[in-house]
């Protein structure tokens, strides 16, 4: 299942496109609010940005791995005992600013071990 707002369709469009024939469901800009908490919380696995999704995920139950790019996962990482993360690799501002690590350098080879380890966990 694909979740994301109205507005970010063809952000979701390459990954639904990706999934096997009559395996995917669009559940882009759907649903009320507790529809898709419900949902998310029959899911084996959430994989989410750092976001009100993946946040709600992580509440529904369901085993949820949050991808950090820019934001700080020790501040806002999915959080309870079925949750993980993995972060971009960081790289700070000069002057010892907060750090600006592209979302673009998590590799999917990151996040698949990320989630490979939170599966065999939960």
């Amino acid at each position: 299942a694909v979740f994301a707002a109205p507005g970010e369709r063809a952000q979701a469009a390459p990954v639904l496109a990706g999934l096997p024939p009559g395996r995917g469901i669009d559940l882009v800009g759907q649903g009320h609010l507790l529809t898709v908490a419900e949902a998310l919380r029959r899911c084996r696995l959430a994989i989410a940005n750092d976001s009100g999704a993946m946040h709600l995920a992580a509440a529904a139950g369901a085993p949820t791995l949050g991808l950090f790019g820019p934001s700080r996962p020790e501040h806002y990482a999915p959080w309870g005992p079925k949750s993980a993360h993995v972060a971009a690799a960081c790289r700070d501002l000069p002057g010892g600013g907060a750090s600006n690590t592209p979302m673009a350098s998590l590799t999917v080879d990151a996040a698949e071990a990320a989630a490979r380890a939170l599966l065999e966990r939960t």
